[in-house]
């Protein structure tokens, strides 16, 4: 009874703001923009047929057809609507919840019935995060229902997202319940909520850009040291049947510029490394809400390949019973693509402690700061 009437006074709290409302009803047109997306065998419809876009590859039935359609929900519809702009309208509904309710006269009349502070701090904070669940929730049953209808795939996995989101919000909120319930302002509280989730994108961003160039440097390294070993290897088959063969100097010059490229690589490696060390701690340490996020386009990517990545990097091929194609490991464009696949394995195959783990870590520690002054304070 005692949740009960917390949600309801939550309820009627957000109602009379309106935004939740506003919030539902865009989501509701993002859903239907999506379900106008639709394949036939000529290739891609768009506005419920308004529009025709031809394509071979992707068409009815095609798995191009089936990574494009999820690629679009979870590169593009999560990363852009959930995780930014409905994020940011849920925060501005509830940013005023905690901050009105310490407000002199509200609070009182709460804590004069028989409620412990503390389990009213996280009833009232488990509340707030319903509503944004709610909003998920709708979103993803469109979505679901659009996906099962267009490609004929009912994947439970969309409601991951639920989750998914849900925690990501939470990371973000904890902050803003700390700073509103010690300000009593919410105004206050979003604005250094915004400046939070700055500062993560700006250590994320960060942790990102130097993570490739430490292992571009460790690409190149290998990819040099190896070229310094086949050319020695070539190298020497042709000393062993003429020591005046004109390839002899091109080869020892080839040697040559690999080990002063694998030298120059191997110092801008240690420099690197002093920055993206600390860089890396202060990420593991503080709410991933990016690669949070970036876990449901993990686990509703292709597993052979065929996603919204590889149709946007324009390599729209079929793996399967084609040989690839011999190049040279130590061009400037097979190190970049063996940098970006080890970038993509790294960044998929890290744990979910790590991610989320470590998150609910820091969100646990602001919100015992946030509880404990909740708890002492004398309103």
């Amino acid at each position: 009874m005692q949740f009960k009437a917390l949600l309801i006074d939550a309820y009627r709290q957000l109602s009379a703001a309106k935004l939740f409302w506003v919030t539902v009803g865009i989501s509701a047109l993002v859903v239907v923009s999506f379900g106008s997306i639709s394949f036939n065998t000529e290739g891609i419809s768009i506005g419920f047929g308004a529009y025709q876009i031809e394509s071979e590859q992707l068409r009815e039935g095609s798995p191009w057809a089936r990574g494009l359609y999820i690629g679009i929900f979870s590169s593009l519809l999560v990363n852009i609507w959930l995780a930014w702009i409905a994020t940011i309208l849920a925060l501005i509904s509830t940013c005023s919840i905690f901050p009105e309710f310490v407000h002199s006269g509200s609070i009182e009349l709460t804590i004069s019935k028989p409620i412990g502070r503390l389990k009213l701090f996280f009833s009232k904070y488990l509340v707030s995060l319903l509503f944004v669940i709610m909003q998920v929730a709708i979103f993803c049953t469109g979505i679901f229902f659009c996906v099962g209808f267009r490609i004929g795939e009912w994947n439970p996995m969309i409601f991951a997202a639920i989750p998914v989101v849900a925690t990501f919000f939470s990371y973000l909120f904890a902050i803003c319940v700390l700073i509103g319930i010690v300000t009593r302002s919410g105004i206050t509280a979003l604005l250094i909520t915004g400046v939070f989730w700055m500062l993560l994108w700006t250590i994320q961003t960060s942790e990102t850009i130097l993570n490739r160039f430490v292992t571009q440097q460790i690409v190149d390294i290998e990819r040099f040291d190896e070229g310094i070993i086949t050319a020695t290897e070539e190298l020497d088959k042709i000393k062993s049947v003429s020591s005046e063969d004109i390839r002899i100097s091109k080869l020892e010059k080839r040697i040559e510029s690999f080990q002063d490229n694998s030298e120059e690589a191997a110092e801008l490696l240690a420099e690197l490394n002093m920055w993206h060390t600390p860089t890396s701690w202060v990420l593991a340490l503080s709410p991933k809400t990016a690669q949070t996020i970036g876990l449901l386009d993990r686990w509703l990517s292709d597993p052979d390949g065929f996603d919204i990545a590889a149709i946007m990097s324009g390599d729209m091929r079929e793996f399967e019973g084609e040989e690839l194609e011999e190049f040279d490991p130590t061009t400037r464009n097979a190190r970049e693509r063996e940098t970006m696949r080890r970038m993509r394995d790294d960044y998929e195959n890290r744990p979910l402690f790590y991610v989320i783990g470590t998150s609910l870590l820091f969100e646990g520690f602001i919100l015992g700061l946030a509880s404990w002054y909740f708890c002492r304070k004398d309103f």
